[in-house]
């Protein structure tokens, strides 16, 4: 007696093909989601990652004689839109926003010298609110590249790092111009940007979490899954689950 013809896309073999060669396409990327998925639930976002913390955003208060540092202002920057008392290594400054131009002045109304190593180190200490001490300051032309593609910093250059000797691995990055704090980076913070990165497959910039190739990998995972049920339903019917 012949066995009635089963079409091929109904054969368990060819679901099971599929399922493979699909499971080949997506699998390190279900790993990368997974482990990613693992580390941004366990690792505290607020204080091991964005270093809370660690660090107190220095804070100026406003120079109360501010229009006498004010009365030789340059006209060719055009005209003053806003101004803002900030806090540097070398103390109270005034930024100045004019219409063609950002100037930092000091107290006095002078152009602002950039900081020595002296004041950085002394300003990072300043900031500083960790358990750690600080290894060295270094004036860095380029923020090393981190796992191969995770930038600190961006695309910033020329900025003041501070290195502290914690578990956290603290670093502060400085202005290399005006010495003004930036941010506040640690080991925690590399390996969320590096799991992020993997996570919306956007290697370059980690911004892009609507890419084409993040498209096409959830579309392979979505396959990959109905094959997974349909293999799963077909074992569960004839009681080989």
């Amino acid at each position: 007696m012949q066995h009635p013809k089963v079409h091929h896309w109904k054969r368990p073999a060819t679901w099971f093909r599929w399922h493979r060669w699909l499971g080949y396409l997506i699998g390190l990327q279900l790993l990368a989601w997974i482990a990613g998925g693992v580390f941004f639930a366990i690792v505290p976002f607020q204080t091991a990652v964005k270093g809370k913390d660690l660090v107190a955003k220095p804070e100026a208060v406003f120079i109360q004689d501010w229009p006498q540092a004010l009365q030789n202002l340059p006209s060719e920057h055009g005209k003053l839109l806003a101004l803002q008392s900030v806090l540097v290594p070398q103390g109270t400054a005034l930024r100045l926003q004019f219409e063609k131009k950002t100037l930092l002045l000091d107290q006095h109304g002078s152009q602002l010298a950039s900081p020595s190593q002296v004041q950085i180190e002394a300003f990072a200490r300043q900031a500083y609110r960790g358990n750690g001490e600080l290894m060295q300051a270094q004036l860095l032309p380029q923020v090393p590249i981190q796992l191969g593609m995770v930038k600190e910093l961006g695309g910033r250059a020329n900025v003041w790092q501070a290195q502290f000797k914690d578990e956290q691995s603290t670093r502060l990055y400085f202005d290399g111009k005006t010495g003004e704090f930036i941010t506040v980076r640690t080991d925690a913070w590399v390996w969320y940007d590096f799991f992020w990165r993997l996570h919306v497959m956007d290697y370059a910039e980690g911004e892009d979490f609507n890419n084409t190739l993040l498209r096409i990998a959830a579309i392979f995972a979505m396959l990959m899954m109905v094959t997974g049920i349909v293999l799963s339903v077909r074992n569960l019917l004839r009681r080989r689950f």
